[in-house]
């Protein structure tokens, strides 16, 4: 594990992310506050000042990796133009790979919690459910309806649709997982297979 020693930037980001790689290389029972000190090259007592204590430090992890995410398919949604075009299920797809590429540690991180939960039924509506998986679903829900799909085959199509974005980012976090093209040029044409 890297000692990233602190330089009068962000402290409490610095922490969140020292915390997001101890658990990542030792798992959650070795998260401390003294442990991400350490990794931050502060005193034991500068944590306290952000934090009240372990639990406290990795709610803020969860939310602070989970708001990057929100933000990344956030952004993707709103930089389309048309709201009801397909190529818009793609591109979130797209955002949700090319987030985890950048920033590998947050999948083992965020998919190690526990706490996380994913209904896939188009019927449920519950606020915990996984965000960015309820974003893809909202977003795709009208433009499968105007591809006059039933309701079945909706939801079918949306827990696939997930499922790939999904299984791709797990592949490309992989270390040992090796592949000679430019996963950003390939995930488009990936997620959509054209007719030929």
């Amino acid at each position: 594990m890297s000692n990233k020693s602190y330089h009068h930037g962000d402290l409490k980001k610095s922490l969140i992310e020292a915390g997001i790689e101890l658990i990542n290389q030792e798992g959650i029972k070795q998260l401390s506050l003294r442990k991400v000190a350490a990794l931050c090259g502060v005193s034991q007592a500068a944590p306290y000042s952000h934090f009240q204590s372990k639990e406290d430090l990795l709610e803020a992890m969860r939310a602070y990796v989970m708001g990057e995410f929100m933000e990344a398919l956030e952004q993707t949604i709103r930089s389309c133009q048309k709201q009801k075009d397909p190529s818009l299920l793609v591109q979130i797809g797209k955002s949700y790979v090319m987030f985890f590429i950048k920033n590998p540690q947050y999948f083992t991180f965020l998919f190690s919690q526990h706490c996380m939960e994913v209904s896939l039924s188009l019927d449920d509506e519950g606020t915990n459910n996984f965000p960015p998986f309820h974003l893809f679903k909202t977003a795709a829900v009208p433009i499968l309806g105007e591809l006059g799909m039933s309701k079945e085959k909706m939801e079918d199509a949306i827990i696939s649709m997930w499922a790939t974005a999904h299984g791709l980012a797990s592949i490309v976090t992989m270390k040992n997982v090796h592949y000679d093209k430019d996963w950003e040029t390939k995930i488009e044409d990936i997620i959509w297979i054209k007719e030929s």
